[in-house]
Formats: C-alpha cells, structure tokens, sequence
C-alpha cells in the first residue's frame, strides 16, 4: 500500500491507492516528488518505459497465438506446444508466481472432464480426454503466464493503441483478476468443507456430489465475482473514468 493517487491530473497525497503487487522495480522507485525534483532522468525512464511497452506487447501477442494454436495444432504437435508452456511456467515461477493454485486448477479440471468422458463414452474414449484435458491446459496457461509476468498499467497502454480505452481497461482487468479467482475458488472451497459440504476429492468420486460441488462453490464464486465488478465499476466512476476519451497511465505516459 503506497499512498498517493492521481485524480483528473492532480496528486493527492492524502489518498491511498493500491500498487501492483507484480510493479517493476523501477516503477515503485519512481514518485512524483522525485520528478519534479529532478532527481529521475525522466527522458531515461520514458526511453525505458517504451521498451517494456514493446515487450508487453509482444507477450499479448505471443500469448494469443499460443493459446490459439491449442485448438489448432495436431495432436502430435501438441508435444511442442507443451515444451513451450513449460517455459513459461518456468519464467512466471521466476517472477514470484504460485504455482499450487494452477495445479490444483488443472487437477479438478483434469478430474471432471475425465470423470465425464467415462460418465458417457466409458473407457475406449480416455484417451481422446487426456487430449481434450491438455488442450484446455494449453489454452489456460499463457493468459495465466501474460497476467502473472505483465503489470497492468502497460497492458492497458498496449491495449488502448488497438482498443478503445472502456474496452482496454476491462480487458486488462479481466485478466489481472485470473490469479483472484484462483484465491477465490479455494477460499471458497475450504470454507464450504468446513461447513460439512460433500465436496472434498473424495466426495466427488461420486457424481451425485457434483452439484454440490455447483451450488457450494461456482454460485457463490459467481455471486463474488459480480459484487467485485460492481465495486470496480463505482471506483472507475469515481476517478472520473467514462468523462475523458484519453486516459492517462501511471507510472510514465
């Protein structure tokens, strides 16, 4: 928590604001008292503000192409397309990502399509599933890589050059909330278990706990997720988001 907001071009030292727990170095060095100051090359921190722009948006594009090319690729070429991933597994463990909630993401997703498939088709089909499974994986974890390596100030400038700026705030929004939800699901779930609900790993063997798994866990994740977009909404409203067509960016612009 730093404090400091800017609000319609002015700086209220009064005021907290959230920082970006993923902000650069750089950036949270970077404070306005310091450039009016003099004390920062600000032509330096822009000519590198401008790099970091370039690479933001070269991993949005690296990252829609790979998650395209889940559903695109042969199965036999999907063993490239996973040595890739894996990489970029890697680079967000690097940057301080969590890498159990994913996990734990993949299992009950892995479970319930397989669960399914052999539901339905019995187990001449499992293999035709674990493609299925991996293609989901394949497609989910460069958005999880792009929101866990990228702030999302610079998301949102790269954003705002091929989007309007409405769009380009709520599509940067969406997907630095990817790591929330993960939080969400399990708080969720270990509070639901507490309360006695037939949702553990055991529990779900049986598929008539699946509704359960419905009615305790993804109701209320959606019920949290639309009080938390209402509550961005109003904090947008308030800064006075929807009165100008060119937003401003901080740190640099």
């Amino acid at each position: 928590m730093t404090k400091g907001i800017c609000h319609r071009g002015r700086y209220n030292s009064e005021a907290p604001c959230l920082k970006d727990k993923t902000g650069s170095l750089d950036d949270k060095k970077l404070t306005i008292s310091s450039i009016h100051s003099g004390s920062v090359d600000y032509s330096a921190l822009l000519k590198k503000s401008k790099k970091t722009l370039w690479l933001c948006a070269l991993a949005i594009l690296f990252s829609i192409a790979l998650s395209s090319s889940a559903f695109l690729v042969t199965a036999q070429q999907l063993s490239y397309l996973v040595a890739i991933n894996l990489v970029l597994v890697f680079h967000a463990w690097c940057c301080n990502a969590r890498l159990k909630p994913l996990f734990k993401l993949f299992a009950i997703q892995s479970a319930i399509t397989l669960g399914l498939y052999y539901l339905f088709y019995g187990s001449e089909r499992l293999i035709e599933a674990l493609v299925v499974v991996l293609r989901i994986i394949l497609v989910m974890l460069p958005s999880w890589w792009l929101a866990s390596t990228q702030t999302a100030h610079h998301m949102s400038r790269v954003l705002c050059l091929i989007l309007p700026s409405k769009w380009a705030f709520v599509v940067t929004t969406s997907i630095k909330l990817l790591p929330y939800i993960t939080q969400e699901v399990r708080d969720i779930y270990h509070i639901q278990c507490l309360r006695g609900a037939r949702i553990t790993a055991k529990d779900l063997i049986n598929p008539l706990n699946w509704t359960e798994l419905v009615r305790c866990v993804l109701f209320p994740l959606l019920i949290q997720l639309l009080s938390l977009s209402k509550h961005i909404a109003k904090s947008a409203q308030q800064r006075h988001f929807d009165k100008n067509r060119k937003h401003t960016h901080w740190p640099l612009n």
